[in-house]
């Protein structure tokens, strides 16, 4: 009889420690401090908030460029609704992903999240933004190739 409760307490600690409710109510916390560092442009802020995940995935001048260009094409964040999440746990790492239906200044776009860990130990490991005005159009492509050849 001990061991089945001993097993249940395991059992639901475990579940204790996995709540994806709070998985997702930790997350958009840090989700609205990205947000507001990346309307204020502080992709040393945004970088800063990332774990090791992030770190070894690029170096800091890649994100800056990328919020550069995503602030180029579709400007501040205007407002953003979650709209799907997903929380898994492998080999006793938490993985929470949160995706956002994002409206900017200038056109709409979908934001993904991906954190690692739980709680205050979460740390952003990956953030990903698509929207057809960041597609490169034809016009787009030859003017970034047409000195094709020629010495920089």
């Amino acid at each position: 009889m001990n061991f089945r409760m001993l097993l249940a307490l395991a059992a639901a600690l475990l579940l204790a420690a996995c709540n994806p409710g709070a998985q997702v109510a930790d997350a958009k916390v840090q989700i609205e401090t990205l947000q507001a560092l990346y309307n204020k442009g502080d992709a040393q802020g945004f970088y800063g908030a990332g774990g090791d995940t992030l770190r070894k995935a690029a170096p800091a001048e890649h994100l800056e460029g990328m919020m550069a260009l995503i602030d180029a094409r579709l400007g501040k964040i205007r407002s953003s609704k979650q709209t799907g999440f997903n929380t898994a746990i492998k080999n006793g790492a938490t993985t929470t992903t949160i995706v956002m239906r994002t409206s900017f200044e200038r056109g709409e776009g979908t934001e993904t999240y991906v954190f690692e860990g739980s709680g205050k130990d979460m740390k952003l490991a990956g953030w990903n933004v698509n929207s057809p005005l960041l597609n490169l159009s034809p016009e787009d492509v030859k003017k970034l190739t047409s000195d094709e050849g020629k010495a920089r």
